[in-house]
């Protein structure tokens, strides 16, 4: 019944507004697990960059090595490419030598015999000209050498200072690396904390979640406790003066009334002012047909009573409930009546009224 639906839809608010206040007096973690979600996210951005300068470094390291290794074997060539040359610069020295101690032991008398015995003067200018050959000869032979074995020096000096400075070069990557290494324990260390603060705020800001709705509806519970408490000496009494059914049309209540103007409603009962009350081992509450016209309901001899209640033919106030079947007979605390509706949520009864 819509009435019913609308007395949950009260019940539904109150238990917001219990959650509300509830919510408002606990305190609150969501400021210190977003500032600890926005750490994580800092923190996994660093490690991520940390990561990727390692890599950078990485390969870096590895280009340095393998430029040391070509160095290395480089060096290696002009090594032996030096010990060639300081070799045939050695020969070519001891010829020169050998030469040279031969002119000297022998004498000039050799030479200008050499160049007497000519045929003629074109011979003998071709003689002269084959000794200073000779000499031009040795003497360039050993200046090649002494350049060549210079230049292989020079290259090996020049590589050897490359070769320094990828060594150097290599030690600082190196350093870079374990700097970079030490910075990613401490990164993840610091995550790891951060983790586990954040997963333990989340936990505590869902208990408080959880105790808050537990208290907002131990509060809606007190509040609907005494609601119906203070109506329980006054329906006691007329537990026991309603306990036969009524067929009369009017007031069925010998004690006392009280008038609101159009009907006469007994007292002790369910009234306007006591909108719900606990009577007999169930709640009472009533539904007007002021808001409810209640059309679909087949009510024989529908009309209203003296007291305000809406009853059929035999007398019976008509009743919304879920806990008896349609047709049923129940004692309320305004006399008996009969089930025609439901709707009303268990353990509660509800009387059809013009109020």
């Amino acid at each position: 019944m819509n009435m019913h639906k609308k007395r949950i839809a009260r019940r539904g608010a109150a238990f917001v507004c219990a959650f509300g206040v509830a919510l408002s007096a606990m305190p609150v973690h969501a400021a210190e697990v977003k500032s600890l979600e926005d750490k994580t996210s800092n923190l996994q951005s660093q490690l991520e960059g940390i990561n990727q300068d390692l890599v950078t470094i990485s390969n870096k390291i590895a280009e340095t090595e393998a430029e040391i290794e070509e160095s290395n074997n480089e060096v290696y060539r002009l090594e032996a490419s030096l010990q060639i040359s300081r070799n045939n610069e050695e020969k070519q020295y001891e010829t020169m030598k050998t030469r040279i101690k031969y002119m000297y032991e022998n004498g000039s008398e050799t030479m200008i015999t050499m160049l007497f015995t000519a045929d003629s003067m074109g011979d003998f200018l071709n003689k002269a000209e084959f000794i200073q050959n000779i000499t031009d000869y040795d003497k360039e032979m050993l200046e090649n050498m002494m350049e060549i074995r210079q230049g292989i020096e020079t290259q090996e000096k020049d590589l050897k200072s490359q070769q320094q400075e990828l060594t150097d070069l290599q030690s600082q990557l190196n350093t870079e690396q374990q700097n970079l290494q030490a910075k990613a324990a401490a990164t993840s260390t610091d995550l790891a904390t951060v983790n586990a603060q954040l997963q333990a705020a989340r936990e505590a800001q869902a208990k408080q979640e959880e105790e808050a709705q537990k208290k907002a509806q131990e509060e809606a519970a007190k509040q609907a406790s005494a609601s119906t408490g203070n109506n329980t000496s006054g329906s006691s009494s007329n537990n026991n003066s309603s306990s036969k059914p009524s067929n009369s049309g009017s007031n069925n209540n010998s004690g006392s009334s009280s008038s609101n103007g159009k009907y006469n409603i007994p007292s002790g009962g369910l009234t306007p002012s006591k909108g719900r009350i606990w009577f007999n081992g169930h709640t009472e509450t009533y539904y007007s047909q002021k808001v409810l016209p209640g059309a679909g309901l087949n009510i024989p001899g529908r009309h209203i009573a003296s007291d305000g209640t809406i009853r059929d033919k035999d007398g019976y106030i008509v009743l919304a409930s879920d806990d008896y079947p349609k047709g049923t007979v129940v004692e309320t605390s305004l006399g008996a009546g009969k089930v025609y509706d439901s709707g009303s949520g268990k353990g509660n009864i509800d009387l059809y009224t013009d109020w």
